[in-house]
């Protein structure tokens, strides 16, 4: 099985990917972008409604917005079904091989992915992360059009394990600026492994580094009240500015199925090196989705 994220990039991806962090937080990532925005795409006579709008400024205060839903419980199903039967990899114990998720071969798997050629041909998925709210939210909250991007769809199973490594707090730089969907298939309570994000701490001055922090590192500077547990039931989305401080928590009593979709200003440093799959009858904007989706 192909593996996803492969190591290559193109050189000014790797160049930009480095020096994100001499950025810090706002407002220096804001100034790069309205820089960079006038010359990219944007949507003749863009208006957002008042959804978008208001979305967007959950994202820039606190750094996460509210739950909304997308797609009916019939298609949220629908895609659930597809994943499952599909092959799965752990790219930690490749030992292993693929394996669909009710044979998993080992109690050291945390984690199954799928890869972009799995997930992009998943039902109903390409309507959802092109959807006119979410690109709405992205074209106001960038200046421009987005870029749809590191995108990643996987299991986080129940282990009594210690912590994979997106199970401690961090920032991601993956960008200048950009904005993550997060889309749960199945339902998401404290026992599944929810998101946690520190509202307002993409504003932040504190432990910037690019690497984990300890729940006590991030409680001595946040103190221990402030993360937030976005939980959910599948087919509950949320969109969170991932350069605030941020960690999936470990699940302990029920598995959970994310899709994961980046809206950035720029490509990202581990995007696929050539699209992947043709764009349908050219049904889905072909600067949006070209990382992904041939013209």
């Amino acid at each position: 099985m192909k593996v996803p994220f492969n190591n290559k990039a193109r050189w000014i991806d790797d160049v930009i990917w480095h020096q994100i962090p001499r950025l810090k937080i706002e407002p220096r990532r804001k100034l790069a972008a309205a820089l960079v925005a006038p010359f990219r795409p944007r949507t003749p006579g863009f208006k957002p409604s008042e959804q978008a709008l208001s979305l967007r400024t959950q994202l820039e205060t606190r750094g996460y917005t509210d739950a909304f839903r997308l797609m009916t419980d019939e298609q949220v199903a629908a895609m659930r079904r597809y994943f499952e039967e599909q092959p799965c990899f752990d790219g930690g114990h490749r030992q292993y091989g693929s394996f669909t998720i009710d044979k998993v071969p080992s109690p050291d798997i945390q984690m199954a992915r799928y890869v972009e050629e799995q997930f992009l041909a998943a039902p109903h998925l390409l309507d959802t992360i092109n959807h006119p709210l979410v690109l709405e939210v992205a074209e106001a909250f960038h200046g421009c059009k987005p870029t749809i991007d590191g995108m990643s769809v996987w299991w986080s199973l129940a282990r009594p394990n210690p912590r994979i490594s997106t199970q401690n707090y961090h920032r991601d730089y993956n960008q200048v600026r950009h904005f993550k969907m997060f889309l749960y298939l199945t339902d998401t309570d404290m026992g599944g492994g929810p998101h946690i994000y520190v509202p307002a701490s993409q504003h932040g001055q504190e432990l910037l580094e690019r690497r984990n922090h300890s729940d006590a590192e991030v409680e001595a500077v946040y103190g221990p009240s402030a993360p937030v547990a976005l939980t959910g039931r599948a087919g509950d989305c949320f969109l969170a500015d991932n350069i605030g401080m941020h960690k999936a928590l470990q699940p302990t009593h029920s598995d959970r199925l994310i899709v994961v979709t980046e809206y950035t200003l720029l490509r990202n440093r581990f995007c696929p090196l050539q699209p992947v799959l043709p764009n349908p009858d050219r049904r889905y904007d072909p600067y949006v989705n070209r990382v992904y989706l041939r013209s």
